[in-house]
């Protein structure tokens, strides 16, 4: 997990970096995107599982996505989750609408992949990094869109959208976090 933390303190501006203020790298190849992207949150590592284990409520706070259910067995060992999103130029890198298997180490750790949507193959990780508030959350993807990304989808544009996503998140992960004080 310290990859992130050093990944992220490596990105840092000199200056510092607000909590919910997502950094994100992106490299947009022929076949495949791949994705990293950290921000710091300040809610404990408790409060942040919890949001982005809240797969059926995902849809009411992060931008773009217009469902997320889990349609596996609410203790099930390996999750499935069912997402849709509303389309547009990013539906060229993520699918709009997809069902993933999701491996859970509680308070750690959510790998993904793909086993049904528009996309060849998606597979990647969430991870907490921290003991305490604030915390690291961190993202990795690699996507191979069912077809090659266009020539006009840029490295900004998903750097942008992703970002907003995971800004969300974050941003979640804190009003609960003040809940409960």
């Amino acid at each position: 997990m310290y990859k992130y933390l050093l990944w992220f303190i490596a990105m840092l501006p000199a200056h510092g970096l607000a909590a919910g203020q997502a950094k994100v790298n992106t490299d947009i190849g022929l076949m495949s995107v791949n994705i990293q992207a950290a921000t710091l949150v300040n809610a404990d590592p408790r409060v942040l599982w919890e949001t982005l284990t809240d797969y059926n409520k995902l849809a009411s706070f992060v931008p773009g996505m217009t469902l997320s259910r889990q349609i596996s067995a609410p203790k099930a060992s390996v999750k499935m989750v069912e997402q849709k999103g509303e389309g547009g130029l990013l539906s060229m890198v993520l699918p709009d609408h997809v069902i993933m298997e999701l491996r859970e180490t509680p308070q750690s750790r959510i790998t993904f992949k793909s086993v049904s949507g528009f996309v060849t193959s998606l597979r990647g990780e969430w991870v907490i990094d921290g003991t305490r508030s604030p915390v690291i959350l961190g993202y990795r993807a690699r996507v191979v869109p069912a077809l090659p990304p266009p020539p006009m989808l840029t490295d900004e544009y998903v750097q942008k959208e992703i970002g907003l996503r995971l800004e969300a998140v974050a941003r979640e992960a804190e009003r609960r976090m003040r809940e409960r004080r």
